[in-house]
């Protein structure tokens, strides 16, 4: 029996149907926080090796003998990289995706800016004081190209993605009181980025110790955040406790928790939407 055979009544203009179950399932992460909070750290204890795509200076400096990272750095490219946001395989990453299992870019924010500084100068009336709708619109249209045409070429191989921003001042009102916290992209980026992806988190500090907290629902007036993988019926967020030294000597072996984890989790439970995590320690 062929194949067109075996698939007759199970196609929609050509593409095949098929169960939930069987599609493709991966990561795809937009993790933000403020500097310092593991933002980075956390995104590369993700599924197998990673492939950290830098633009931000000193970036990978926090995942330094991480032996399951590379790093690819662009911090000092000229602004004129972001053109290759626009190409269907942007920055030839299809010529490596082979050897890697997650690709993480660090961070959206320093990539908003450099769309920024691009667009100014083929706007007319923009400046570096005063950019104008025209340089903004440049840069959301950039930033946005680069999300959705990195989502669409790694999904063909099924590898996961994770972007990294930074916090946003927070928004408050008259009387001083914070109205919101987001992503620091501009505009309305911050919601349109994440519209693309299944997890988006917000990785905070308490400032006790090494106590850390991952928010995956909006809460402490930060937005936006969502989730596909945990069950949010219950706390918007979970206490992670990292310790890189003793995940660099083994990532396979290291008790605490990390993305890889979660996601063998997510994968064993058919992704349904599995517990919050508890943090473990050796």
């Amino acid at each position: 029996m062929s194949d067109d055979t075996e698939d007759s009544g199970r196609k929609l203009s050509g593409r095949i149907i098929q169960p939930a179950t069987q599609r493709n399932t991966r990561i795809t992460g937009l993790f933000w926080g403020s500097a310092g909070t593991g933002k980075t750290t956390l995104a590369c204890t993700a599924p197998g090796k990673k492939l950290l795509v830098n633009f931000d200076p000193d970036g990978p400096a926090s995942v330094a003998g991480f032996p399951d990272t590379d790093v690819v750095d662009f911090s000092d490219a000229p602004n004129s990289i972001v053109d290759q946001f626009k190409k269907s395989d942007p920055l030839g990453l299809n010529s490596v995706l082979a050897d890697y299992d997650t690709i993480i870019f660090d961070s959206l924010t320093n990539i908003s800016h450099k769309a920024l500084m691009h667009g100014i100068p083929q706007t007319k009336g923009a400046t570096i004081e005063r950019p104008s709708p025209g340089a903004y619109g440049v840069r959301n249209a950039l930033v946005l190209q680069l999300v959705k045409n990195t989502l669409a070429t790694t999904a063909k191989l099924g590898k996961h993605v994770i972007f990294i921003a930074h916090e946003d001042a927070p928004v408050t009102n008259e009387e001083g009181l914070v109205l919101h916290i987001t992503l620091s992209l501009g505009g309305k980026l911050p919601e349109q980025a994440a519209l693309d992806f299944s997890e988006v988190w917000c990785v905070q500090d308490m400032g006790v110790g090494r106590d850390r907290r991952v928010l995956f629902r909006p809460a402490r007036q930060r937005k936006p955040m969502k989730t596909r993988m945990f069950d949010t019926t219950g706390e918007p967020e979970f206490e992670w406790a990292f310790d890189p030294e003793e995940y660099a000597d083994d990532p396979a072996g290291y008790k605490g928790v990390t993305i890889e984890r979660l996601y063998n989790d997510w994968k064993a439970n058919e992704f349904k939407k599995i517990p919050v995590p508890k943090a473990k320690k050796k």
